[in-house]
């Protein structure tokens, strides 16, 4: 959970702070009306504080990644890679965000992004939230909006039944290795359905619970009654959901087995996104007056 707010206390703390302390103390005059040039000004800052930042944030990533790992001794509560928390993917937050490569190309874009507003705005604390806020929204973006469109959807299908239709009504089946990106009752074209169970009734829905033992009853007797009401139940309950057009259940999800993959297409789209915020910067580096 830590480790996900790296970058964007990187990005703040000491991307902004590289160049604005410079700007705002005007020690940067001195530099730039020496023989140093503004790029080299500029390039050798990345070099000399990006770039180790960015390698230890790397690092940190797949050291975290090793550690949840399962082995002998170990936590299997918190893991990633091919085994996992039953209720945590390792494509989707928190883990994803604070492995190896992502974790790496995140504080790389936050340090950049941080770099280009201090150029701009030239004030340290206004460059400190719009890069806090930037990075927090970048980071929003792929976890919503990007990620889940990395890889064609895997579908799991099955059919209406009475095990299926209770745990649709209980919530859904945690989420597992795999991260769920939909699940819910479908029609014959793969549509999802609203269904309405307000609509739907079934036997001993009377005042009188049916799930209590009556006095006469043995506990066979009571066994098999129940076991007969439930079958009934089950059986109504498919009707009335067939009835409003659905033809079984879809759960559509991302293979847990795709981290790695996903992780390179996060990272690369992430470092063509630093090149953007490049952009700014070196605008902003040709304005800064010596």
């Amino acid at each position: 959970m830590i480790a996900t707010m790296l970058p964007v206390l990187l990005g703040a703390l000491v991307g902004v702070t590289v160049f604005s302390r410079d700007i705002e103390q005007r020690t940067h005059v001195l530099g730039l009306t020496q023989s140093v040039s503004r790029m080299r000004w500029f390039w050798s800052r990345v070099l000399v504080v990006f770039v180790p930042v960015t390698a230890a944030a790397m690092l940190l990533g797949f050291v975290l990644e090793w550690t949840r790992i399962p082995g002998e001794g170990r936590n299997y509560a918190m893991v990633v890679g091919r085994s996992m928390s039953p209720y945590h993917s390792n494509l989707t937050y928190p883990l994803f965000q604070s492995s190896g490569l992502a974790l790496g190309a995140y504080t790389f874009m936050a340090l950049v992004l941080g770099a280009a507003l201090a150029l701009l705005v030239r004030s340290s604390i206004g460059a400190m939230a719009l890069t806090m806020a930037g990075v927090v929204t970048v980071l929003a973006l792929f976890q919503f909006v990007a990620r889940p469109h990395y890889a064609p959807l895997s579908v799991d299908a099955s059919p209406v039944n009475g095990s299926v239709t209770y745990a649709a009504m209980e919530g859904g089946s945690f989420p597992g290795v795999n991260w769920d990106i939909d699940e819910g009752y479908v029609d014959i074209r793969g549509n999802f359905v609203d269904v309405r169970y307000d609509e739907c009734t079934w036997s001993g829905s009377g005042d009188q619970n049916p799930y209590d033992q009556l006095p006469e009853e043995t506990g066979a007797e009571y066994s098999l009654r129940i076991d007969e009401l439930e079958a009934k139940q089950d059986r109504e309950l498919e009707l009335c959901l067939e009835g409003q057009g659905v033809d079984h259940r879809e759960i559509r999800y991302h293979s847990a087995d795709q981290f790695r993959r996903f992780q390179v297409t996060e990272a690369a789209l992430t470092l063509v996104l630093s090149g953007l915020f490049l952009i700014p910067a070196l605008w902003g580096l040709r304005r800064l007056k010596p």
